[in-house]
């Protein structure tokens, strides 16, 4: 159907609907006579009359109400598939690539207030340690820790990352770092290089280290995991002593599982990031599934100093 011939019966339905050149001509922004010339093209084009022409009102053909039924159906079947896909798009299906660590840590534990949300919207987890090709993987956003910009993505800010380090207990007090924190040096060191694709083993051990001033045997004796739930539960079983991030440490550090027995608190130098094609950043779905997430951490950094703190520090060697 042609674009003269949608716009001449669009005209006719709002006439019909009205039964009144003059008002329609008025929703339709046209002069009545502009209305009027329309209608007769359109009776010209069908082969027959649409609007009996009375005296001081208009009235519908046998013809033109059949039309005007036809064109009413076709209007709301419209109307349904629009709104249909509107919600459909909250509706569907959302695919997150994300971390393991911070999908189970951090993420997971808060989906619930998710689900309950957008109940109608499913989601998928695309779990990985590095970053995500949007040309070549069906994924239509992912959460990023410390990965560059690029020009082709839109990049959302969610979460800064702290590092400080973290054991057990028990492994504190075999070492009694709580009286002689100068003895982290005797430690063995746990290095995780989960999240980065570029970043090295030993990476967050050494900007900790440069940061505070403190000098380590990094490379001495020490265990090394791509997995960072892996490492933080090597800790836990009193394997060693490693660079927690805070973010995906906060369940342990709570259930008191692993504590902070010396050592400052510094910045990562990274953050976490929100990540889609720039195109798609407007989508229902992957909006729906952003403003949720700020929530979600805005109510996280309401909360006043969540994580336990040492007293002792190390003095720099």
């Amino acid at each position: 159907m042609s674009h003269n011939r949608l716009m001449l019966l669009h005209t006719f339905e709002v006439a019909a609907r009205r039964l009144s050149f003059t008002l329609a001509a008025d929703e339709l922004h046209l002069t009545q006579g502009a209305v009027s010339q329309r209608i007769r093209q359109l009776e010209h084009q069908l082969g027959f009359r649409l609007f009996l022409r009375l005296t001081r009102r208009l009235a519908l053909t046998q013809e033109g109400a059949r039309l005007l039924a036809t064109l009413t159906r076709s209007l709301r079947h419209i109307d349904n598939e629009i709104e249909d896909i509107r919600d459909r798009d909250l509706r569907g299906t959302l695919t997150l690539g994300i971390a393991p660590t911070l999908a189970l840590q951090w993420l997971l534990p808060r989906l619930p207030r998710f689900q309950q949300r957008w109940p109608s919207l499913n989601l998928m987890l695309r779990v990985r340690a590095g970053t995500v090709d949007f040309n070549e993987e069906r994924v239509d956003l992912a959460i990023y820790y410390g990965a560059p910009p690029t020009p082709d993505l839109h990049s959302e800010h969610l979460m800064d990352e702290q590092l400080l380090p973290l054991c057990s207990p028990e492994y504190a007090a075999r070492l009694q770092l709580a009286d002689h924190p100068e003895r982290l040096a005797d430690a063995c060191f746990i290095h995780a290089s989960e999240s980065s694709d570029v970043q090295h083993l030993f990476a967050e051990w050494r900007h900790w280290c440069e940061q505070t001033g403190v000098t380590l045997p990094l490379e001495g004796r020490y265990y090394g995991f791509n997995h960072y739930l892996m490492a933080l539960q090597a800790a836990c079983n009193g394997m060693g002593i490693i660079m927690g991030r805070l973010r995906l440490a906060e369940p342990m550090l709570r259930s008191g599982a692993l504590i902070s027995p010396c050592g400052h608190r510094i910045s990562a130098g990274r953050d976490y990031a929100l990540i889609c094609p720039a195109e798609q950043r407007e989508r229902p779905r992957l909006k729906a599934f952003s403003d949720w997430l700020q929530e979600e951490i805005r109510t996280v950094n309401a909360t006043h100093n969540p994580y336990p703190m040492p007293s002792t520090t190390i003095d720099p060697q």
